[in-house]
């Protein structure tokens, strides 16, 4: 049955990916942004669709459209953003919550918001005044914190079926080439040949989940689980790996000769994230992830290449 379903943040590198699915599904799509599609190497090449509508809007501000599913991936997520613009980032968390809420709950629409793997981190809820402040680099996990509580009060006081999906590190084709994430960063700098750098030993570690994983994960929490099951649930890819590690298997995948050079490690950086996806498989019709890292790798590399080689810059 053709659903119409709006995306928020549709211009984004997972909010493409989203978009396109769900076309594919034949539903009709309202890609929400304050980017134009131009910026966005999915959407800006796809021929014209009739189901696709794109709407220009910062959510900050109150907006209605019909529909019966809003994704709500809306977020200055880039990591620069989160550093540069921690008002703005807090304000799409916090007020541009509750305006996808109002409209969900104007609608009738269920809603899935996608929260943060990072919110798990503990740097801001310690309890010794020196640990307690928040740093910009903290802004975006108290941001999707603090909306997976309005999520829960829309939820609880108003009967907004509100679900949450806490989204682990994610890579692939088509992320842009400045993104500022550790799998676009390593390999921009193994394709250029550029040092590539770490932060601190590199024994720190991540999990690393291809887009789609990401996509069919989400896509079967809002449309394939009970409906009494809202989460939060993590989803990701629990296989760990080192920081050192990936910069290994990118310069080995790349056949780069960059070197790996070490910067002094920012004091709130985790030293462990691994999402624990025992839920999801549960709850989410036997969803894992099936992409490993060095496949992902390989499809993400050559995605890089080709970009950097139409700039001119080669290896």
């Amino acid at each position: 049955m053709q659903k119409r379903i709006v995306v928020l943040g549709g211009v984004g590198f997972i909010g493409t990916h989203l978009c396109l699915r769900l076309l594919d599904e034949g539903h009709e799509v309202f890609c929400v942004d304050t980017r134009d599609i131009a910026n966005s190497p999915l959407l800006r090449d796809m021929p014209p669709h009739p189901e696709f509508r794109y709407v220009r809007h910062n959510i900050v501000h109150q907006f209605g459209i019909r529909c019966d599913e809003i994704y709500n991936l809306a977020s200055p997520s880039r990591v620069r953003y989160n550093k540069a613009l921690p008002v703005e980032t807090l304000k799409v968390n916090t007020l541009g919550s509750i305006n996808a809420l109002d409209t969900a709950r104007a609608e009738h629409a269920r809603i899935l918001f996608a929260s943060a793997g990072n919110i798990y981190a503990a740097n801001c809820r310690d309890t010794a005044e020196e640990s307690g402040f928040c740093t910009t680099r903290r802004i975006l996990a108290e941001g999707k914190r603090a909306a997976e509580a309005m999520h829960r009060a829309y939820q609880s006081e108003f009967g907004v079926d509100a679900r949450i999906a806490r989204i682990f590190n994610t890579y692939g084709p088509k992320m842009d080439i400045n993104d500022g994430r550790v799998v676009s960063n390593f390999i921009v700098q193994a394709l250029r040949g550029d040092n590539i750098t770490i932060y601190g030993d590199g024994g720190q570690s991540r999990s690393f989940q291809y887009i789609d994983d990401l996509i069919e994960g989400m896509v079967r929490m809002m449309d394939d689980t009970p409906d009494d099951f809202t989460g939060p649930v993590n989803i990701g890819n629990p296989n760990e790996f080192t920081i050192a590690e990936l910069a290994r298997e990118v310069i080995s995948l790349t056949g780069s000769k960059s070197k790996i050079v070490h910067l002094p490690l920012p004091a709130d950086d985790p030293q462990q994230r691994q999402s624990d996806i025992s839920l999801a498989r549960n709850m989410l019709g036997g969803w894992e992830p099936k992409i490993q890292l060095r496949d992902g790798l390989l499809k993400t590399i050559a995605y890089f290449e080709e970009v950097l080689s139409r700039g001119g810059i080669r290896r």
